[in-house]
């Protein structure tokens, strides 16, 4: 969940039609945060904070011994069974409930370490037994645990044990390339920047048409590693992920419970939080790592950021990383620089949008507004950027359409355009380039990961609508009235010694000028009697300032959260997605968390990109998916790609949601070849009269007809909709009944459907690859391998059509191709689909991709098969 809870959303519609018109009016006029945080800050009151409150109680964080008793015995019973992964989760749930100290929390680690020991997880088995014996574990049963102690090390003399995913910030990092010389003078030659995180064959550039972008200076090879980047902050985002179903009816386990909350890795015996139930960790190092660094103002407030969503909660998190000094410093730095660059404005800057990010009053002119649809299926597409949720779900949109009613000024801005041939924007308006790049320090050089980068990125406050600027302001001045309820603010924000000094009194006394209009136009709807007051501020409540560090922390965690609409990223991974039991891979590209990556946020879009990002854990890797020349841009697809939709579906939504219009070259070359013609919903769709295509009815989008004028046949596009709609909910209800150990229903029904389809749909629609996908599964668990890769098979050549050769999507239905002839023992097929699997998710992924890895390991088994076959 992005956006805050649908009942948070209730609350700020009922808050802005509390308001007078004329603070709706002062409202609207300004986009600066510190004015927003302001306003909203005085219009709270603490029925506000009460009703966040209540909303945290449907997701409660604090320990409950009870429960964690209860998971233990849970945990028991799986172990008796000899159900040891299930056992290890209900254990680790136990010590996430217990107390800190307690002889429960000893319990939960010694039974934990059993269940690790049987999974030949030896060292974190080992680490469990110390934890154990520091919690207080009954000395009765100390030997248990010595001789459990010394039979892990046993084993790990011997070279037995499944290697663990080292902690991220443990293991060096960094990028190692070739023949850098000839790439470091053309960057001298030019001028351009280098980037820490990036190959020397990349660059930081700016020019009036792109704002900052990354090109080569040398040429780069497919599958070269170009960034890599760890987030400078990331949230995990609960529900998501592998779920496995425990004892009790509904309760499952999620992303939170896989996860590091700190780093991201995938842990197998995680270290809760000392305060709350909901947070874990890797280990003893990041979870120091994270109290001290942002959980110890967070862990009180747990549930309410939950309410809230992800984005305030990462937006938050940023700022309390920064800490006072940084956000000081960022904020003087880019005074500094607006007030040099606004005299560089070529054009009207402020009609024109970037997610790049130097200051807004310039007016930096590129498209880096990013719409993520991450992970569509097996088939998923890998990084992309955070899909926001829409305001029109909820209430939020009659702010809006209250301010049109109003007659108040509505800043939205005219979108940027394009550069058809770059995906930049059109150079015939913007600013010249600044002498030192924004993220970049007084040499030139670019900061990286840090948080003057980030804070560089711009809010878009004015491209922003309304309802979404107020929705944003009145949940982080609430969020920051209950920081300030539960204690003094962190160490890094409480201790303003330089605050009076370093910032400008304006900085210090942001008590803005539409607060004030506020209070007076709050004083005047009192003496007219037009202010209820059932929502907004009471009469009887004075009006509260926050304090200068409240303030400042407001001001810079609500600029974040706007940031976040913008140039958050959904950090992905392969995950088993838990929907059979079958020992073929079930698994898709699931958004685990939400980061911010500032160097990856340089990328442009494009719609038919030249790279491609994976993860580990917190740290994306960014690698060229064909050749780059010296002197080509860098481009990154943030969701809608051409191989999805068409290009004016495509570019209605970057405008839409992004602002901007994309005219990149795949966007360019679509709409000179009439990309706009068809809906995308008739590729693939033939006459069940004559087997013609269908086109839609000229003049209309509403009536579609056969492509051969003497057929005659006509259907609405509704009619095609719900015919279509009704087969996928077939395809859905037989992937169900595999998941319940009915596959034989399952094939009943999806035969039924291929009949459907048949002579309606071409053999490369995507429902056909549906169909066929899910009848493979079905007869994986049958064991009937042979159907199983040929149904595979049909799906692979739907996907290579829809996607093309050297696709990640391709990538991952070949795997799946290889695992089902593995387990056929089909010897001879199963090496021929391996070295085009390996080749295209090494191109994206790279050698060390687990799924690589596997690749290589049943290419070696198969190998050893062929050759003792071959020995006498």
């Amino acid at each position: 969940m992005d956006l805050p809870c649908p009942e948070w959303q209730d609350l700020a519609v009922k808050k802005w039609k509390s308001l007078s018109s004329a603070q709706k009016q002062a409202f609207t006029s300004s986009s600066e945060p510190s004015d927003i945080f302001s306003f909203c800050f005085s219009i709270l009151n603490r029925e506000d904070a009460e009703f966040l409150m209540r909303l945290s109680q449907r997701r409660p964080i604090h320990k409950d011994p009870t429960a964690a008793r209860s998971y233990r015995q849970q945990g028991n019973a799986c172990f008796k069974e000899r159900r040891y992964t299930q056992a290890a989760l209900l254990y680790s749930q136990g010590l996430c409930q217990a107390d800190p100290g307690s002889e429960e929390r000893a319990l939960c680690y010694a039974n934990r370490s059993a269940t690790l020991l049987h999974l030949k997880h030896y060292q974190e088995c080992l680490k469990d037994i110390t934890r154990a014996l520091s919690c207080g574990y009954p000395k009765n049963l100390h030997p248990k645990l010595l001789g459990r102690r010394a039979e892990c090390l046993s084993r790990l003399e011997g070279g037995g044990g499944e290697a663990g995913t080292p902690c991220p910030s443990d293991t060096p990092g960094g990028l190692i390339h070739k023949g850098t010389t000839e790439s470091q003078g053309l960057r001298e030659k030019q001028g351009l920047v280098l980037l820490p995180s990036a190959s020397p064959a990349v660059a930081l550039q700016f020019d009036p048409s792109r704002g900052r972008h990354l090109v080569a200076v040398s040429g780069i090879a497919a599958g070269e590693a170009v960034l890599e980047e760890e987030a400078f902050a990331c949230v995990l985002i609960p529900g998501t992920g592998a779920k496995v179903r425990l004892e009790k009816p509904n309760q499952e386990t999620g992303t939170e419970d896989w996860h590091c909350h700190r780093c991201l890795s995938k842990v197998v015996a995680p270290v809760p939080c000392q305060g709350c139930c909901y947070a874990r960790y890797c280990g003893e190092g990041c979870q120091e790592q994270a109290w001290e660094g942002y959980h110890k103002a967070e862990c009180p407030l747990g549930g309410e950021l939950l309410a809230l969503g992800v984005l305030a909660q990462l937006a938050l998190r940023v700022a309390l990383v920064a800490g006072l000094e940084e956000v000081l410093g960022a904020r003087e730095q880019m005074n500094g620089r607006a007030t040099g660059l606004r005299a560089a404005v070529v054009g009207s800057a402020g009609r024109l949008s970037c997610s790049g990010g130097i200051p807004e009053e310039a007016g930096e002119l590129k498209g880096m507004d990013p719409l993520g649809n991450v992970g569509e299926g097996s088939q998923g597409a890998g990084a992309s950027k955070e899909n926001g949720d829409s305001l029109q779900e909820k209430g939020l949109l009659e702010i809006d359409k209250t301010l049109q009613s109003n007659d108040a000024p509505v800043e939205t801005g005219a979108p940027a355009r394009a550069d058809p041939q770059q995906g930049g924007l059109d150079p015939g308006r913007g600013v010249a380039a600044p002498l030192v790049l924004p993220g970049c320090d007084s040499a030139g050089r670019y900061l990286g990961s840090s948080y003057r980068s980030v804070h560089h990125l711009l809010p878009h406050s004015q491209r922003h609508s309304p309802a979404l600027r107020f929705l944003c302001g009145v949940t982080i001045a609430t969020l920051c009235q209950r920081l300030q309820e539960e204690g003094p603010l962190p160490d890094t924000w409480g201790g303003a010694k330089s605050f009076s000094q370093s910032e400008d009194k304006g900085a210090a006394d942001e008590s803005s000028a539409l607060s004030r209009e506020q209070q007076n136009s709050s004083q005047s709807d009192e003496d007219r009697g037009e202010n209820s007051g059932s929502v907004g501020q009471s009469e009887k409540e004075e009006h509260r300032e926050p304090s200068p560090e409240l303030s400042m922390l407001g001001t810079a965690v609500l600029r974040h959260m706007l940031q976040l609409r913008c140039n958050a990223q959904a950090v992905t991974a392969v995950r088993d997605s838990g929907q059979s039991r079958s020992t073929v891979e079930s698994s898709a590209q699931v958004r685990i968390a939400t980061a911010i990556f500032p160097t990856l946020s340089l990328l442009n879009h494009s719609c038919s990109p030249n790279t491609s990002a994976t993860f580990r854990a917190n740290t994306v890797t960014v690698r060229a998916s064909q050749p780059i020349g010296a002197g080509q841009e860098l481009l990154h697809c943030y969701g809608p790609h051409r191989s999805r939709m068409p290009v004016c579906e495509r570019r209605r939504l970057l405008e839409e949601q992004y602002f901007f219009l994309c005219q990149c070259a795949a966007c360019y070359e679509e709409q000179g070849s009439g990309g706009k013609g068809q809906p995308a919903e008739l590729d693939g769709v033939r006459c069940t009269r004559c087997g013609s295509p269908v086109q839609s009815v000229q003049g209309s989008q509403e009536q579609y007809c056969c492509s051969l004028g003497s057929c005659g046949l006509a259907l609405s596009r509704l009619e095609l909709s719900r015919k279509l709609l009704g087969i996928q909910e077939e395809i859905q209800k037989a992937v169900e009944l595999i998941e319940r150990d009915r596959p034989d229903r399952a094939v009943k029904g999806l035969r039924a459907c291929e009949g459907r389809v048949k002579g309606f749909l071409s053999q490369t629609h995507p429902v056909q690859g549906e169909i066929a996908d899910s009848l493979a599964r079905a007869y994986a668990v049958m064991g009937q391998w042979e159907q199983a890769a040929a149904q595979l098979s049909r799906s692979v050549e739907v996907v290579r059509s829809q996607y093309g050769d050297d696709s990640v999507e391709l990538g991952h239905q070949l795997f799946k191709l290889a695992q089902l002839h593995f387990n056929g023992r089909s010897v001879p097929q199963a090496l021929s689909v391996i070295p085009e699997a390996q080749r295209i998710l090494t191109l994206h992924c790279g050698p060390g991709f687990e799924l690589v890895q596997e690749l290589q390991e049943m290419e070696l088994c198969l190998r050893g098969v062929l050759q003792s076959q071959r020995t006498p």
